[in-house]
């Protein structure tokens, strides 16, 4: 069995790469799991360039995708090319859009097998109160996700962190495999919030509760979830958690066996809106949309590549569930040209 060893942190947009990775070598994470996708839509320069900065800072890269039932074949090809860009497994979020939706799962794991993908990389995440969800297609989601089950452990569920993690996620996972017998792994989920959005943070001593409830079990892998809401005043406490394992050496390191050195983090790309970063020792330039602009007219104007553009800006297409197309460029966006 593949088990995950470690602490992970999830990160949905590129544009905060370089928060996740700070965050990573902070808590002493060793992976880091990032969206690669939306429905059928793979965001592929995104992914690449994330695949590429995490491992050349020593981190192991993970892709989670939200469970899509509209076409559960398009998503299975996103996860394959998601793998084959290397990452080294993928994670289906499995919320209310799931509910009811088994013939969708089924569907998605059978091509997912056919395709070649290992089992025993493949992880669902989805709520730890199982008996009252049963609408979520648990099991056919057990039947090729091998790798682990992440309950998602939150306060929104406006319980307390022992009811959550003790009585729903342990308690629950220990009853279904009993039962149904194929439960994998449980790696479970953390997050710093008190709501879905993320708005609302969670004091440090909130935090504290939390994070021992989840110790008491001894993971040997768990998450928080996500990089950009987790306050960097409550980065100690998940620190402390669990046994502190390096990464993976970063790319071109001389010597495996010595500490890896620090990461470099760049400022990362600023979401619409964001105050201006630097880029060397000249502030960034940033344009505001107008209906007349195009991604060519605003490079030629610029002198700009657009691969280059896409590094800047690409976050923006991601955030409204877009592809990485010049016809979907909006009047008001404020994007990076320089």
């Amino acid at each position: 069995m593949n088990e995950l060893h470690g602490k992970g942190v999830w990160l949905q947009y590129s544009g905060d790469v370089n928060l996740a990775i700070e965050m990573a070598v902070a808590i002493g994470a060793t992976h880091v799991l990032y969206k690669t996708g939306q429905g059928g839509m793979f965001f592929v320069e995104s992914a690449r360039q994330v695949n590429d900065r995490l491992r050349k800072a020593g981190l192991i890269p993970l892709a989670w995708l939200a469970f899509s039932s509209d076409d559960p074949l398009a998503q299975a090809s996103v996860a394959v090319k998601s793998a084959r860009l290397g990452y080294e497994g993928l994670v289906f979020v499995m919320t209310e859009q799931a509910g009811g939706r088994g013939v969708a799962a089924g569907a998605l794991g059978h091509r997912l097998l056919e395709e070649g993908l290992d089992p025993q990389r493949l992880y669902y995440a989805s709520y730890p109160n199982i008996w009252q969800r049963k609408d979520i297609p648990y099991r056919e989601m057990n039947r090729f996700c091998h790798g682990g089950f992440m309950p998602l452990c939150f306060p929104a569920f406006q319980r307390t962190a022992r009811t959550v993690i003790h009585r729903w996620a342990y308690g629950e996972h220990a009853r279904w495999s009993q039962e149904w017998g194929d439960m994998p792994p449980l790696y479970p989920v953390l997050t710093a919030c008190r709501d879905e959005s993320g708005s609302q943070p969670l004091t440090a001593p909130e935090m504290l509760e939390w994070a021992e409830a989840v110790a008491e079990h001894e993971p040997p892998f768990f998450s928080i979830h996500r990089a950009d809401t987790t306050p960097r005043e409550l980065w100690p406490i998940l620190a402390a958690m669990g046994e502190r394992k390096p990464a993976r050496p970063p790319v071109g390191a001389s010597a495996p066996s010595a500490p890896p050195p620090a990461v470099p983090v760049e400022p990362p790309a600023p979401a619409a809106g964001a105050p201006e970063a630097k880029r060397g020792s000249a502030p960034a330039v940033y344009h505001v949309v107008t209906v007349n602009d195009t991604v060519w007219s605003l490079c030629q104007r610029h002198n700009l590549p657009p691969e280059q553009f896409w590094e800047w800006n690409g976050h923006l297409w991601e955030e409204h569930g877009l592809p990485r197309d010049a016809v979907y460029l909006q009047e008001g966006w404020r994007v990076r040209v320089g």
